[in-house]
């Protein structure tokens, strides 16, 4: 079977030998240009309200993905570029299972206000530490290096 043709039989098994290429671009989008946009010239995050179900969303949308409500000018808002751990793990290895100089602490992070979460890394030197339920605040780049991508926050410390 080619990488074209199509797998048309449940029973059999698809395989491919070999290397694959994949290379993808994923585009942020209308909200997450707004959002990065606002994220170069501010120190905070911004999110949209639904009028309907009245959940704040994180990252932003356009529309409610609960209620279908479209998100209109009117319902963004903005944010403390803030949080609390909701969960967290040591990363010990790279994405290519290589062992890290120094480990990282890697956590989901509920945003203040808001409905959402992300992830990030927490800066610091204890390993040991239980951080579920620590209040975090993100660190940004200085305004003047912004791109405006997620690499601007450049980590998350414990407050």
């Amino acid at each position: 079977m080619t990488f074209g043709e199509k797998q048309t039989d449940p029973t059999t098994p698809m395989h491919w030998r070999g290397d694959m290429q994949a290379d993808y671009f994923y585009p942020s989008g209308l909200a997450g240009e707004k959002f990065f946009r606002h994220l170069m010239q501010m120190d905070n995050f911004l999110a949209t309200r639904c009028s309907t179900c009245e959940k704040v969303l994180f990252p932003p949308r356009l529309y409610c993905e609960d209620c279908f409500t479209e998100i209109t000018d009117n319902d963004w808002r903005e944010v403390p570029a803030a949080g609390t751990v909701k969960l967290f793990t040591v990363a010990t290895r790279n994405a290519h299972s290589e062992k890290m100089e120094q480990p990282k602490i890697v956590a989901l992070i509920d945003i203040e206000r808001t409905d959402g979460a992300m992830l990030g890394i927490i800066k610091s030197q204890d390993l040991n530490k239980d951080y579920c339920g620590a209040k975090v605040r993100a660190i940004l780049s200085p305004r003047e290096k912004r791109e405006g991508t997620l690499k601007d926050i450049l980590y998350w410390e414990v407050i």
